[in-house]
């Protein structure tokens, strides 16, 4: 949890992942989500957007900019899946910024 100095309601970030087995579809099998306000309320990212990769097999991926219900306990959360021994994602690292 991170506490905002003010109510906030657009989030934004940056994820990079790895695809150890087979290729993840963002937004598919991996997905990553917003809250402004503690939890109550989820969104997903507006839009996953591929920079250049981090390092060897790490990819960056910038999160667009995401409307949330207004708050100060700012929060994220990913979710993945269809993983399985031919498909395996590994995040390697997230910031979020508000």
């Amino acid at each position: 949890a991170n506490t905002a100095s003010s109510s906030r309601t657009k989030v934004t970030g940056v994820v990079t992942y790895k695809n150890k087995a087979g290729t993840a579809t963002l937004g598919t099998d991996l997905k990553v989500f917003f809250t402004c306000n503690g939890g109550t309320n989820w969104t997903e990212a507006a839009s996953y957007t591929a920079g250049s990769d981090f390092s060897t097999g790490v990819k960056t991926i910038y999160l667009g900019e995401t409307t949330c219900t207004a708050g100060t306990d700012v929060r994220y959360k990913v979710e993945w899946a269809n993983q399985s021994a031919s498909k395996e994602t590994e995040v390697h690292g997230i910031a979020i910024n508000y």
